[in-house]
């Protein structure tokens, strides 16, 4: 568990490179006493999405000797930006960023407007991770983690920092589940700030790495998941943080399909006028599909991007007239 005046320290190092984003209301989830709220992420300036605050946390603690080797990251899309975007607040040299050839469009263009240097590794971020990991240790460079490093997740327990100043109250906080580094760090917060708030991980039906994981025992570092997943962030093996941590920080998991995901996108910006990608939409998609589960309670979902190619939102959105 990662200790909350860690957490409280990166928020006054990075507070004045992001945004405290908007924690707003569902008029379309919420009925009485069930009260449903988006924390939107998505809103982070330019990034669109919540690494930012991690890979800042990270980047701020750094040594002029550590950056003269080298940084960068291993990412399947948002992590990648966000070193990137980062790297150009805090006026560092250009990352190393290694990605897998599935990454979308989208995320890719925001790398390279950055001017991140980009290395295609593998087809899934399995894959690119595995390769990856091998170069960064040959070229004895930081590697800006948000899976196994401890430190590039304190930033990220920020998120729920702002949920519990937003809504004092909150009874529940649904996070998706990718590495799972944004369930412990922000379940970490929790724990010590407000014990009582339940934490929910959101996983894809089609790749539950850390629900398998945790019914066997045992962690593994990959896991299979198929090339056409939408949800390609939520996708393949959890840390081994995560396994490591999962049973003091996150107190149930909940899958969803892809199909789920896609009405879930369509109805956030019908409804919401929020755009998400396929990864924050999973929150959205669970909080409806196990709904009794959190009537009479105030709940809050992370939704953590909205970095949604423009091909697969035209699809979706086509798809649902």
């Amino acid at each position: 568990m990662i200790n909350i005046k860690d957490i409280e320290a990166a928020y006054e190092r990075i507070e004045k490179y992001v945004w405290k984003t908007r924690l707003e209301k569902s008029l379309y989830l919420s009925d009485g006493d069930t009260e449903a709220y988006m924390k939107l992420e998505c809103e982070q300036p330019v990034v669109k999405n919540f690494k930012l605050r991690g890979v800042l946390g990270k980047l701020t603690l750094l040594t002029e000797e550590q950056l003269k080797k080298g940084y960068g990251t291993i990412s399947s899309g948002n992590q990648g930006v966000s070193v990137a975007y980062a790297s150009q607040l805090l006026n560092l040299d250009k990352p190393y960023i290694v990605v897998p050839e599935t990454t979308p469009k989208p995320k890719l263009e925001k790398m390279e407007k950055f001017g991140a240097d980009i290395h295609f590794f593998g087809k899934s971020f399995d894959e690119a991770n595995g390769l990856g990991e091998a170069i960064f240790e040959e070229k004895e460079m930081v590697k800006i983690d948000a899976r196994e490093d401890v430190e590039g997740l304190y930033g990220t327990g920020t998120i729920g920092m702002e949920i519990l100043q937003q809504l004092p109250d909150v009874d529940v906080v649904l996070i998706p589940k990718g590495s799972g580094g944004d369930c412990i760090a922000n379940g970490s917060y929790f724990r010590q700030a407000k014990p009582d708030v339940k934490i929910i991980a959101v996983e894809p039906e089609n790749s539950p790495s850390l629900t398998t994981n945790l019914k066997t025992g045992v962690w593994t570092k990959f896991f299979d998941s198929p090339e056409d997943a939408i949800m390609q962030s939520l996708v393949g093996g959890c840390a081994k943080n995560t396994f490591d941590n999962a049973k003091d920080c996150i107190d149930d998991i909940l899958l969803v399909s892809d199909d789920e995901v896609r009405d879930a996108i369509y109805e956030m910006a019908q409804n919401e006028k929020v755009i998400a990608e396929p990864d924050s939409a999973a929150v959205y998609a669970a909080y409806k599909k196990y709904r009794h589960m959190f009537e009479g309670k105030k709940t809050a979902m992370i939704i953590t991007g909205g970095n949604i190619s423009k091909e697969l939102f035209k699809e979706i959105i086509s798809s649902h007239k």
